[in-house]
């Protein structure tokens, strides 16, 4: 592997004084800021990230605030990011800030990096980017950088090539301004080293690039073994009072611990979900809701998941049982994805039928 050569780090830092975007946390030294923005990014999209980040530095502008909060009412905040333990586990590392370190936020990176939800990673996009601490952030964007320009084979994730890639970070970092560096190959990996079809003639290190000196950027880097898509079948139970959606917290293996419409799995798509939901309804305790009737059936991504769920629409009659969250129909965006698509397939059977 050939050296980082000090010209890379200046084209790098050139480039993005020119071409950095604008982004609400971009330039705040606020470490909650930042940390919140790193969470929030992982695995999501800037634009859509934005709103939400806006709305939690809005409501909870400190880790005292967002601790105070129910982690209901932050799950809630949460809905539609997805990957809801990424909520819990900011709801506990804020716990943990208030409790261990008097609500202010940790600089030693390795107290930072026993908050609830952690890693590497987000220990040193927050310590480089708050405190100007030279550690190299390294995301699957950084990967794809280094493995090109140093043409590092084999898995990014394990082995021979992670400890490559690692040992490259290191090299590439510009110690004088270690958090604007991480956010320029973070940067460059996102808007120019695209996984498909890279931007190379606007490269500020096309001229140190083994892979395209080779030919073929698309060699690296190689792809991960992938984990097979399972196909499941899934029955959701809409259990609507009056104009309100009924909502209990999930004990099974999708969406642990978040409030949302009962779920059963099913055999196969040929299994008559009614006497499956049935008996959910008998280990909730809870009487059989009277059954409306079956929506269309609809899809749902959960990780290496393929979800086919069939919701079933019941009408509650009489008190709401205790600890039972209530939300009003036309509210669905508060929950996830996979009961707020379950929420629009009732809303079509409901149309017309007497509450």
């Amino acid at each position: 592997m050939k050296p980082m050569k000090p010209r890379i780090t200046d084209n790098l830092s050139n480039w993005f004084r020119r071409s950095r975007q604008e982004l609400p946390w971009r330039g705040s030294s606020d470490p909650y800021a930042i940390w919140l923005s790193e969470v929030m990014l992982q695995q999501t999209r800037i634009a859509t990230v934005i709103p939400y980040w806006t709305r939690f530095m809005k409501c909870y502008p400190d880790p005292a605030s967002l601790a105070a909060a129910p982690i209901e009412e932050v799950l809630e905040m949460w809905a539609g990011l997805g990957y809801y333990s990424r909520g819990r586990n900011l709801h506990d590392a804020a716990k943990m800030i208030v409790e261990e370190y008097g609500g202010l936020f940790p600089e030693d990176p390795e107290q930072v990096r026993r908050l609830p939800g952690v890693g590497e990673y987000t220990t040193a996009a927050i310590c480089s980017i708050a405190f100007q601490q030279p550690l190299a952030v390294i995301d699957g964007n950084v990967e794809r950088v280094l493995c090109r320009v140093h043409r590092i084979d084999g898995d990014p994730k394990s082995g021979a090539a992670r400890i490559a890639i690692a040992e490259a970070a290191r090299d590439a970092l510009d110690r004088h301004a270690p958090g604007d560096h991480n956010q320029a190959m973070m940067d460059l990996g996102r808007r120019v080293c695209t996984p498909r079809n890279p931007s190379c003639s606007d490269c500020p290190l096309a001229g140190e690039c083994g892979a395209l000196e080779s030919g073929d950027v698309s060699r690296w880097p190689q792809p991960r073994k992938r984990r097979a898509t399972e196909e499941q079948w899934w029955a959701a139970a809409v259990v609507v009072a009056a104009d309100e959606v009924l909502l209990w917290p999930s004990d099974g293996e999708l969406l642990k611990g978040q409030a949302g419409t009962p779920l059963v799995r099913l055999t196969g798509p040929e299994q008559d979900a009614d006497p499956i939901l049935e008996l959910k309804f008998e280990e909730m305790g809870i009487p059989v809701p009277q059954v409306v009737g079956h929506g269309d059936l609809y899809q749902h991504a959960i990780t290496y998941r393929k979800l086919q769920v069939r919701p079933l629409v019941y009408r509650w009659k009489g008190p709401v049982p205790p600890g039972v969250k209530r939300i009003p129909l036309h509210r669905a965006d508060r929950v996830p994805a996979l009961h707020r698509k379950a929420i629009a397939a009732a809303q079509q059977l409901l149309v017309g039928e007497p509450s």
